[in-house]
């Protein structure tokens, strides 16, 4: 369903306040997955474009080739930069489960933040956490803010300041879905809830001829991940 054509590429996990960044070396184990519902088997034609990063419909079974890792953050990552156009088969399933719990290690990762950086957004999250029964209900309540205040989307916004979630939240009000990603998973994790940065693509043109999905860089999208115990790592 054209819902559910998350094409994943790199998982971010780490903010300086501004930029959200991939960090080499850094990794913990990969939680199991229980994949739920129907596999898509299909093969990817993937041009050029000079990164590691494989692209698979979220989230894949496992690595397509012996030269490409299946990373802890489930992620295709090979091991040589694409240069040329590469041929993959792969199954994914687009809905999964995990019951286990996330390592103390993973959790520390997922909610670091600089210290110093985008105060009013801290002090917004632990405001909205407190009046929250539970996790989910704080969730529902960051959502509801987006819904209902005065936000924007835009692919021409106006540059951010120092503090980059400060000034969208509380300034500018206007940005596309990287904006809204970085300034959800602040406010999880300001409110001690694991989150992550996801980007990759949404979307596919049908060819009814060739039998095909394109995907172009205009379908470029990046979203948020967040845990929640018993589920695992939810997509927002």
């Amino acid at each position: 369903p054209p819902q559910e054509r998350y094409w994943r590429g790199p998982v971010l996990h780490d903010f300086d306040g501004y930029t959200w960044s991939r960090v080499a070396g850094r990794f913990y184990s990969q939680q199991p997955l229980e994949y739920l519902g129907r596999p898509y088997a299909y093969r990817v034609t993937l041009e050029p474009h000079s990164n590691r990063w494989w692209f698979a419909l979220d989230i894949a079974t496992g690595s397509p080739e012996r030269k490409v890792f299946f990373t802890y953050d489930y992620q295709l990552l090979s091991i040589e930069p694409v240069t040329q156009q590469t041929s993959y088969d792969v199954i994914s399933y687009t809905h999964t489960r995990t019951t286990g719990l996330l390592s103390v290690l993973a959790r520390r990762y997922d909610t670091a933040l600089p210290a110093d950086r985008n105060p009013r957004t801290n002090k917004l999250a632990r405001t909205l956490r407190s009046r929250a029964a539970t996790d989910t209900a704080f969730i529902q309540s960051v959502l509801q803010m987006f819904r209902r205040q005065r936000f924007e989307y835009t692919l021409t916004p106006p540059l951010l300041g120092y503090d980059s979630v400060d000034d969208f939240l509380f300034n500018s009000r206007k940005g596309f879905c990287g904006h809204y990603a970085s300034a959800f998973v602040t406010l999880m994790r300001a409110a001690g809830v694991p989150a992550r940065v996801v980007t990759g693509y949404l979307g596919g043109e049908w060819n009814p001829i060739g039998r095909f999905y394109t995907v172009r860089q205009s379908d470029a999208h990046a979203w948020a991940e967040i845990w929640i115990n018993g589920r695992g790592w939810v997509r927002i």
